[in-house]
């Protein structure tokens, strides 16, 4: 399969609001009242940990799907330690993005010891979203005059 490249664009919509279209979507987010917004929306940092959870429960059916594992249902929770202090310009003191990120994944199955093994190794590999966020990506940009 030939490299693919995926493009997202957004606008901001007043206050600390920003929309975001992907494709055919619109994600939108704001910041609760204690970070200066109104909380219409998630937060950037909240969707990114959703693009995880997502990113790891479309592994897990994958993987799952290809060994022929079945499974009833999954769950997953993923939580962040940040420190604000970063985002509102301390960044001198503390760096403006997580600190950690844990996840746990839920699979109710009759799967065996070996199996659930298995899965977490694929997930730990094939995840893309966790492996943007381990080991870092080249992020280049720029502000520039509309």
């Amino acid at each position: 399969m030939p490299e693919m490249q995926f493009k997202v664009n957004g606008k901001w919509s007043g206050c600390m609001r920003v929309d975001s279209m992907i494709r055919q979507f619109t994600v939108r987010f704001d910041e609760p009242p204690t970070l200066g917004g109104e909380d219409s929306a998630p937060n950037p940092v909240e969707v990114l940990l959703s693009s995880l959870v997502g990113c790891l429960g479309i592994v897990v059916c994958v993987v799952a799907g290809e060994r022929k594992m079945a499974f009833r249902g999954i769950e997953i929770d993923v939580d962040g330690d940040l420190d604000p202090r970063g985002f509102m310009g301390q960044y001198d003191q503390v760096r403006p993005g997580f600190l950690a990120i844990r996840y746990t994944v839920r699979i109710d199955g009759d799967l065996s010891e070996e199996e659930m093994q298995l899965l977490y190794e694929e997930v730990e590999k094939r995840c893309p979203v966790s492996d943007t966020l381990k080991y870092g990506t080249k992020v280049e940009g720029r502000v520039v005059k509309a």
